[in-house]
């Protein structure tokens, strides 16, 4: 008996020792054992390609975070007790019975994980039953989009990659000789792509996006013409050089309100249910 006493506790230390609190949520303790499996199961699933890291569980704490102030409302909401998420889960456990897969090692947790990622969803559908996206919210947004993009343009570029200004300011002589942008692009880009397709960029960009998200490329584009390149170098990041040229320039077409509406009624209910789970986090005790 004193052997079997003195076994437990030192298994009991050994999983205090192994298993460690990383962040309590409204009272609910998330341990290591949780982000580590997380951890293992990225890691296999993309063949090695995703590699532990401080960083990487930081991204799965903060997500273990959010995840558990959602099925906590959840819960608070009674959203387990609903009669369709019950039989949802029992058809389930069913056929997994029925296949043998609640017999397999990892069953017990992947299916408790299961359970909660389906609650996540009842709360997603419960927030926007209480909280619905109309028409009327939709031909709002609608209207702003196309009120910004009225009488916009759009480019299609060429971008001509170097390691530094000195190389870009090479690009631009031989171009200012003539020669054919798609040709020096070729020999003198460092983007692999652009070497085989003449720096050429796939689609169009609106001027307006441009704006907003690349202020110094719009200044230098907006009023290039058709076949106009910079004529002079600009800086992105990692240090490295470029030289843009116009391809095509057109006026931009937004599409009708029936083309859009489906997608931007899932964009605001999108935006619905994470303010509401912006509330609860604001709301939340953790430490």
């Amino acid at each position: 008996m004193k052997k079997t006493l003195l076994a437990i506790a030192l298994m009991a230390s050994m999983v205090g020792v192994s298993a460690k609190t990383v962040v309590t949520v409204n009272g609910t303790k998330i341990d290591s054992a949780v982000i580590d499996r997380q951890v293992a199961d990225l890691t296999k699933q993309s063949n090695g390609q995703i590699k532990d890291s401080p960083e990487l569980r930081e991204r799965l704490k903060q997500s273990a975070i959010v995840h558990t102030v959602i099925v906590q409302e959840a819960k608070k909401r009674k959203l387990d007790e609903d009669k369709e998420y019950k039989n949802f889960i029992e058809q389930t456990k069913a056929d997994a019975d029925k296949r043998g897969v609640s017999k397999e090692k990892n069953f017990k947790q992947d299916f408790e994980d299961f359970k909660e990622n389906v609650l996540e969803q009842a709360f997603a559908k419960d927030v926007l039953k209480k909280n619905p996206v109309t028409e009327q919210d939709v031909r709002k947004e609608y209207n702003q989009i196309n009120d910004f993009y009225k009488g916009s343009q759009e480019v299609q570029l060429a971008e001509i990659v170097t390691r530094s200004e000195a190389d870009a300011q090479k690009v631009l002589e031989e171009l200012k000789k003539g020669k054919k942008f798609a040709d020096v692009a070729k020999q003198h880009t460092i983007d692999e792509v652009g070497k085989k397709n003449g720096g050429m960029h796939q689609g169009y960009i609106n001027l307006k996006d441009m704006e907003v998200g690349a202020p110094p490329l719009h200044a230098a584009i907006k009023d290039l013409k058709k076949g106009d390149y910079t004529t002079q170098p600009i800086q992105g990041s990692n240090n490295i050089w470029a030289i843009f040229s116009v391809q095509d320039k057109r006026a931009a077409k937004v599409p009708t309100f029936e083309q859009m509406k489906d997608a931007l009624t899932a964009q605001l209910e999108g935006q619905r249910v994470d303010q509401a789970v912006a509330d609860l986090l604001k709301k939340a005790s953790i430490k």
